[in-house]
This record gives structure tokens, sequence and C-alpha cells, in this order.
């Protein structure tokens, strides 16, 4: 099982391998099989000032459903209710739970098809644990979460772009050594300024170059209280490329990405 943690430390669980996050409607965080589809499971939450909010929103899903009934899965009281419906042909159920603490309630859904047993979602559903955004206690390094993958592809995209527009160069069309060149000109010529937000983005693309190259070097979320941000675990441990490049600038005085991205290299070969 690999474990997930919403951004802003809503809540978390754990959920199957074979299962991989997948883009969804933005609040709302949605997982399943490409590889042998069996169900896709979708969970999000809200949050009222209301202390009673939870328990006001699972009133109103008995209230609105004549068929709901309440249910305990793991650690937590859910109200659950079904809907069955066509599509092409053919006919597929959605499976709600509903629970919540306090201000916060959670919404999940399994839509598989009719007549499919739901134990991967209910076994989900056990794992499931509603935190305190307001005081998060999350010290934890999780498979990359779609959140942090756009903001990897944000970072490489728009440095890929500003080297084509200003060298008339692209990433793909070199090797690592030569686009990394290509970056190190930019700065050096003051086209990319090493504020904050760029030496982040920097590091990312760096980090990029080093999941391309290398075996074994992946990206993972990292949660550690109100921080949540992108790294590498290497086979040597886990690596932020971003307080790499920062402390490299701050202690030299200097930004040499060649460097950097050595010493990532090496790193990720021990």
């Amino acid at each position: 099982m690999k474990k997930y943690i919403s951004s802003g430390s809503w809540f978390s669980f754990s959920y199957p391998e074979a299962w991989h996050e997948f883009e969804d409607e933005a609040g709302s965080f949605l997982f399943y099989n490409p590889n042998k589809w069996t169900g896709s499971f979708r969970i999000s939450a809200s949050m009222d000032a209301s202390p009673d909010f939870a328990r006001d929103t699972l009133r109103e899903e008995l209230a609105r459903y004549a068929d709901a009934q309440l249910e305990s899965i793991g650690k937590n009281e859910f109200v659950y209710s079904r809907e069955t419906f066509q599509e092409e042909s053919v006919w597929y159920t959605s499976h709600f739970w509903v629970t919540g603490s306090g201000q916060m309630a959670v919404y999940a859904t399994f839509t598989c098809p009719k007549g499919e047993p739901v134990d991967e979602a209910v076994s989900v559903l056990e794992s499931l644990r509603l935190l305190n955004p307001m005081k998060p206690q999350c010290h934890e390094v999780i498979p990359v979460r779609l959140s942090e993958v756009a903001l990897i592809n944000d970072a490489y995209e728009r440095t890929q772009k500003e080297v084509k527009q200003a060298l008339k160069k692209d990433f793909s069309s070199v090797d690592t050594a030569t686009g990394i060149a290509n970056i190190q000109r930019l700065i050096d010529e003051g086209r990319i300024k090493l504020n904050p937000a760029n030496v982040e983005r920097l590091a990312l693309v760096l980090g990029c170059f080093l999941t391309n190259e290398m075996d074994g070097v992946e990206w993972v979320s990292v949660i550690d209280g109100h921080r949540e941000y992108p790294a590498l675990y290497l086979n040597a441990g886990m690596v932020n490329p971003a307080e790499r490049l920062a402390a490299y600038i701050t202690k030299q005085g200097k930004c040499d990405l060649k460097e950097v991205y050595e010493t990532l290299l090496l790193t990720s070969s021990k």
C-alpha cells in the first residue's frame, strides 16, 4: 500500500500499489489502476467556520437520500449511499461515503461496474485519517503527488521556453551537459535572475535532468508541517535540490549549475 496526504494536510490514507493519482477537478483527488480498471476512487474535503459542520453535513446526507445509512469503517463513521446509472450501454454504480470531524467534511466516491465488489475502496476508507490543517503534524515522505508534478513540469517547461527563445535551442535536442550549459549562459548574461523563485525553479530542472539520466532516482513529495515540496529520492537517501542549490549559492556567492548537478549525480551514484 502507498500513502497519500492531501494538499494542506487535511487527510491521509493508504491506497493499493497498482493505483495511481490522476488529474481531476480542483480540490478533488482521483485514483485508479490504469492497467486493469476496477473502479475510480475520488476523494475531496471542504471546510466551514462552524464547529458543527461535519455533524450537520452527515445529517443532511442522511435526510437527502432515502437509502442512506450509517456505516463505521476504520476509525470513522460514514453516511453511505449509492446510485446506479447507464453509460454507453454499460451499467455502473457510484458508491458515496461522507464523513468528517468538527469543521471538516470529507467526501469519497467509488465508481465501478454494477455488481462488482467495493473491497478496494473500503480498504482505503479503513485507513483514512482526518488531520488538522490548522496544526499540521505530518512529517512524511510519500510518492510524488500531482500537485508537485505540476510544479516540476512548469519549472521545466518555463526554463525550456526561455532557452529556446534566447538561444534557439531545445533541451530535447541536446545532451544534459549542453542543456545545463545553456541555462548557465542565461544566468551569466543576467537573463535569469537568481531570486528565490528562480533558484527553486532551476533546482527542479536539475532534478528533471537527473531523473532522466539516472536509474533509481525518483521524485517524492515531502510533507513537513506547513511545508510541502518535491524532493529527489536517491540511493543514498532524500535530497531537496532547491535547498542544495540555494546553499551552494549562499556559500560560493555564485551559481554554478554544472557543479551542483555533479554533486547530485555523485550522491545518486553512491
